[in-house]
């Protein structure tokens, strides 16, 4: 089994020289060959697998998702696990509000780079990729740099009220995560609490690795584009 969450750029294991393998049986060319590690060369044959699949533009940039890495694992024989590791269970989720966190930039900044070390996304994450996309954007435009920001008005807002004084379904925190998605994608070593900065940014990560390969695909992170939904 290969699990989606270890197949990611930069990263250097088991998972990922299967990856490569499958990729080389293929006909894909990884020139240093199954080494491993996720580098450039990996990056490109995987682009060269998703344009075989027929993704195009940005979703054939490289960075695995769940449908073309299982795809690739029915052609090589092996099972993909898309289910992130640290995933607790809903009632799980706790909805206690913070205190004294600041409100601004520079203070989501420092939860932000935690939140790529805790997950091992890159700290350009936080600051910007190569188009610009970067996690303030996303956290400016979901919550202005409110920790303990929760939206009642949206579709989401359904479900018994919580201990927080807002619906069961409701986006919370930083990065307005609902918690079914923090649940599924909640990273271990982190609070279970989804007003949490860390945990609510790490689970918007993760979230953003298993539907997007990479924050440079999400116009909500990208200041040069309109804002939208992620």
């Amino acid at each position: 089994m290969v699990t989606l969450s270890h197949v990611r750029f930069g990263k250097h294991n088991d998972d990922v020289r299967t990856t490569q393998a499958a990729l080389i049986a293929v006909g894909k060319e990884i020139p240093a060959g199954a080494t491993g590690f996720f580098g450039e060369q990996t990056k490109s044959a995987y682009a060269a697998w998703q344009r075989t699949l027929g993704f195009t533009g940005s979703a054939a940039d490289g960075f695995p998702g769940c449908s073309s890495l299982a795809e690739l694992g029915a052609r090589a024989g092996f099972v993909v696990d898309c289910h992130h590791p640290g995933a607790i269970t809903k009632i799980s989720v706790g909805f206690s509000k913070n205190s004294g966190v600041a409100v601004d930039e520079d203070t989501a900044r420092v939860f932000a780079e935690q939140a790529c070390d805790r997950t091992g996304a890159p700290r350009s994450w936080a600051t910007g990729v190569s188009n610009g996309a970067n996690l303030l954007t996303l956290i400016r435009r979901e919550s202005s740099f409110k920790p303990n920001a929760v939206n009642q008005d949206d579709v989401n807002a359904t479900g018994p009220v919580q201990s927080d004084g807002a619906k069961l379904n409701c986006s919370r925190g930083y990065a307005q995560v609902i918690p079914d998605t923090f649940a599924e994608n909640h990273q271990s070593g982190t609070s279970d609490r989804i007003y949490d900065p860390v945990a609510n940014i790490a689970a918007a990560i993760n979230y953003i690795w298993r539907r997007y390969g990479d924050i440079s695909r999400v116009q909500q992170a990208n200041p040069d584009r309109d804002p939208a939904p992620y």
